[in-house]
């Protein structure tokens, strides 16, 4: 891609030992994870992993994925993770690291080396991977989430702000609306003619009203826990409200901002590995903002978004497997976790007006 190409004979040899050492960490961390999983309470492995396993055993006997109480995803999952018996069964860890590293060479590409290994040194990223979550797989593929349609009026607002005339903003959107439908609906169609409505009502239409009172990062689930289910039907709904009003109000005022971040944010369930939803664009966002410079902010951002995750991890750890009756702390440092995040949010706000203002002088200079 253009970034990637202008890289000298020396960054290129650099990149690719950066990207075998990558490589060999992912695979070590999946190895780790059997040992790890035999020695210890909290296992290593992520939940989900078995939950694939079980669809892929119905899937090998000819059966519904969907047979698997637990599975809500697209019947594509348990599709690769088939050489979890056919193979190894690590393959779909493998599988997912693979696309976790992808995704690092798709940022290289457009942007540089750094932004790259922003991602691919990520410990979450690292650990979400390697544990054996499809997220990194997700990002690489639209069908597998509805959650990428968030981002359909950054994209128009950014077509239409581009084009030299109506007629052509127009067409373009049309163009891509076509692309669009076409890579979405074709699987969809596919698996809908081979399970039914079960496939759209467990991979997509669950997540709409799903109502989760374990704890989590987001900040309503201990109110899921005291409320009545009418009266968290209408909190739901308010989360939805804030949600969508927050995506398209930072679409609109800050084109180049992550707005997943503030769906996920804002979410009424929030995962760590939902975090790679926007972690893998910010990249991008901060080479846009700090090509050159701000080294100490981003330092600043990273550490107010590691240490409260830490905090949660912590309490959450004491709550759930030493049993203690923490669960009001716990919820605080959810809270913790979302003014975090508010923090820096408005930071890189404020780190693009401050760039849009540059651009704009430096123009007026020319």
């Amino acid at each position: 891609t253009s970034a990637s190409k202008n890289w000298s004979p020396m960054w290129r040899l650099f990149w690719r030992h950066q990207l075998a050492i990558c490589c060999a960490v992912r695979i070590g961390l999946i190895a780790y994870s059997y040992a790890h999983d035999a020695l210890f309470e909290v296992k290593y492995t992520d939940i989900d992993y078995l939950v694939f396993n079980n669809a892929s055993r119905h899937m090998l006997q000819g059966r519904s994925p969907y047979l698997e109480s637990e599975y809500r995803y697209t019947p594509l999952i348990a599709l690769v993770t088939l050489g979890n018996f056919l193979l190894h069964s690590g393959f779909g860890k493998f599988v997912f690291a693979a696309a976790d590293v992808a995704c690092g060479c798709l940022l290289a590409g457009l942007t540089s080396w750094p932004a790259a290994a922003a991602w691919l040194w990520n410990p979450i990223v690292l650990g979400v991977s390697s544990r054996g979550s499809a997220e990194p797989l997700i990002l690489l593929c639209v069908h597998a989430k509805l959650y990428p349609v968030i981002y359909c009026p950054a994209i128009c607002l950014h077509v239409w702000r581009t084009s030299a005339s109506a007629s052509q903003a127009v067409s373009r959107l049309i163009r891509l609306a076509i692309c669009a439908a076409l890579s979405f609906g074709a699987p969809l169609a596919l698996f809908y003619h081979l399970y039914g409505n079960e496939f759209m009502s467990q991979a997509y239409l669950y997540h709409f009203g799903r109502l989760d009172p374990q704890h989590n990062f987001s900040v309503y689930f201990l109110p899921m826990r005291l409320l009545g289910p009418r009266i968290l039907r209408a909190v739901s709904g308010l989360a939805f409200g804030l949600q969508a009003g927050s995506v398209l109000l930072f679409s609109w005022a800050v084109p180049h901002q992550d707005a997943c971040w503030f769906f996920v944010t804002f979410g009424f369930v929030s995962l760590n590995k939902y975090f790679l939803w926007y972690l893998v664009f910010l990249p991008l966002l901060l080479y846009r903002l700090f090509p050159s410079s701000g080294r100490w902010l981003l330092c600043q951002l990273a550490i107010a978004w590691l240490l409260p995750q830490a905090v949660w991890l912590g309490l959450a750890y004491l709550l759930e497997f030493r049993r203690l009756p923490i669960v009001e702390l716990v919820w605080l440092a959810s809270l913790f976790v979302l003014l975090s995040n508010a923090w820096i949010a408005w930071r890189l706000f404020d780190a693009y007006r401050r760039r849009m203002q540059g651009d704009s002088e430096a123009k007026k200079r020319d």
